[in-house]
């Protein structure tokens, strides 16, 4: 067990590290208020007006402003 027990140190330091830069890149360009911003504007915008797609951008980037603010 002494053995195995000195090389699952690292190793589970490796793996919380790995985890913890996963759920940065994650966090970073997918859950991003910009990023969701984008997708919604390019998936609604095949069936809606330049403007619309425009407003509804404002809309939403509007409502993450006020709740960081909170």
């Amino acid at each position: 067990m002494g053995l195995l027990g000195v090389l699952l140190v690292p190793a589970t330091l490796l793996v919380v590290s790995m985890l913890l830069l996963v759920t940065a890149w994650l966090e970073e360009t997918v859950l991003s208020a910009r990023s969701l911003i984008l997708r919604t504007a390019r998936s609604q915008s095949r069936y809606m007006q330049p403007e619309r797609a425009e407003q509804v951008v404002a809309d939403q980037s509007e409502r993450l402003l006020r709740s960081l603010q909170r």
